[in-house]
């Protein structure tokens, strides 16, 4: 390839008009650069108009060095130029898995301090003393991930089917859920790491594998010189309240299954457009509020003996 063809596969690239074997070309060039620095937003359009000088300077000036030599360095500004103009921060946190430092609000609380953060998503924070916690102000439209730093939190998060939700931790753990409520407790000078669950499902891991994954009611405790993770079961000393206000049947059960890891059957379709107002907490039991649900709309409901899926019926 000459250098006016590789030029011009950039410029593709750049608008959007490279097919799938030159676009992995360009990412080839790409993955020749050591990154150690990222760029903000507001540097790009700079630093981008600075490469496309450099980068015609490299397409003129006379050859000093092999032709092979030259093209690796013309590959290495191409490069530069799609880091700072086309793909920014994107690729860069696909290969570091870490949040981006761009927006992102830090929280310290006071030795004595409690400290209540609602999230951009809705979801909520309750910070415990002496406790830090990074997170973006708003986030990413395909996920959303924030930095327990140092502390204890308790998190009530927003279920969202397409955006999964993950906490980084000091200890070098990761909580990946979907919309849930637990609590973590994690200090950089303890040896013990722990994740106990109150509603929903959570996956624990580190860096070298999945260290379990909870449901309601459920505790992990990992040892970090150990390496070594222990679940238990234990009854949730927080809980969550869940309010519903002319909300659907089939909306409610769906807020339930998560919650509870269950499965609620309408033995009838028309059900699920049933309106609901009412109020209920994690701390009382999946029959318990579908009996008052039951109650509400005169229907009925039984349950099986391992009391993990229910069918409501008139």
């Amino acid at each position: 390839m000459t250098e006016e063809q590789a030029k011009e596969l950039l410029q593709k690239y750049l608008n959007q008009q490279a097919s799938p074997e030159e676009q992995k070309k360009v990412e080839e060039w790409y993955a020749t650069l050591d990154l150690k620095n990222v760029v903000s937003a507001d540097q790009k359009a700079v630093i981008g108009e600075q490469m496309f000088v450099r980068l015609n300077a490299a397409t003129y000036e006379k050859p000093k060095a092999s032709k092979v030599l030259k093209l690796q360095y013309f590959g290495k500004i191409a490069a530069a130029v799609l880091l700072v103009v086309t793909l920014g921060l994107t690729v860069w946190k696909i290969n570091n898995p870490t949040i981006a430092i761009q927006n992102q609000v830090t929280v310290i609380t006071g030795s004595t301090e409690h400290k209540r953060i609602t999230l951009s998503d809705g979801s909520t924070v309750m910070l415990g003393p002496s406790a830090k916690l990074s997170y973006p102000k708003v986030f990413a439209a395909n996920s959303r991930q924030i930095a327990l730093k140092e502390g204890e939190a308790f998190f009530d998060i927003a279920h969202q089917e397409n955006r999964p939700f993950t906490v980084h931790t000091v200890s070098g753990i990761d909580i990946k859920v979907l919309g849930t409520s637990f609590k973590v407790k994690s200090y950089q000078a303890s040896k013990q790491f722990e994740v106990a669950v109150v509603t929903g499902k959570v996956a624990v891991s580190n860096k070298e594998r999945n260290l379990g994954t909870l449901v309601k009611d459920e505790t992990l405790t990992y040892d970090k010189n150990a390496d070594h993770a222990a679940i238990r079961k234990v009854k949730a000393l927080a809980f969550v309240e869940f309010a519903f206000d002319g909300t659907t049947l089939d909306q409610v059960i769906s807020k339930l299954q998560y919650a509870y890891s269950i499965k609620i059957v309408l033995n009838d379709s028309t059900l699920a457009k049933l309106k609901t107002t009412a109020s209920f907490s994690s701390k009382q039991s999946p029959e318990e509020i579908l009996d008052i649900i039951c109650s509400l709309h005169h229907l009925r409901f039984n349950g099986s003996k391992n009391h993990k899926t229910f069918n409501i019926y008139r």
